[in-house]
């Protein structure tokens, strides 16, 4: 897989809406991370066994979820995120499968009526992405894909609640 130019965006402009289209493509630059990163992640993995094999699964599980909408020219956020969700859901591998098709639903949850992402709905989907992820796993145990989630989730709404509405911005702040 190889990352397009057409992504960039201009570090000046303020970037306050995420239609369908650009969704798509932010899913493809995950997977396209995920795909030449895999094998980081698996080295990361120590809990609870350093089984090796969760950046695979995740990669796997987002195979499957991009697999829903590659040949979609939809421009509705929302049924975007419904199609990467369920896909995630019906190919989750192992449990970093399991859990990320769970903070795709919530996301999708919050986003189904939405044509358009903003600041606002980012950080309520962030939120419900976290609370779908904890109730998915019967122990949830801190220092895990759960953690990074939440503390992600939780900075996200920090920036917003202080004002922040680029959406650049934020997902920079999600994984820094």
């Amino acid at each position: 897989m190889e990352a397009t130019d057409d992504l960039s965006i201009a570090p000046q402009s303020q970037n306050y809406h995420c239609d369908g289209h650009l969704l798509k493509k932010l899913i493809h630059a995950a997977l396209v991370w995920l795909d030449q990163n895999h094998q980081h992640v698996n080295r990361l993995n120590i809990f609870p066994v350093p089984d090796g094999d969760t950046g695979t699964n995740m990669l796997l599980t987002m195979r499957e979820a991009y697999a829903r909408i590659a040949d979609s020219d939809e421009s509705h956020a929302g049924n975007v995120a419904a199609a990467v969700a369920f896909g995630a859901l019906n190919g989750a591998r192992g449990n970093s499968g399991t859990i990320l098709s769970q903070l795709w639903q919530g996301a999708a949850d919050v986003l189904k009526d939405h044509e358009v992402l903003d600041a606002a709905l980012l950080a309520e989907a962030c939120r419900r992405a976290v609370e779908m992820a904890y109730r998915a796993v019967s122990a949830p145990v801190e220092g895990t894909i759960l953690t990074v989630s939440r503390e992600a989730a939780e900075a996200v709404t920090r920036r917003v609640e202080r004002g922040e509405r680029d959406l650049v911005a934020l997902l920079k702040v999600m994984l820094f």
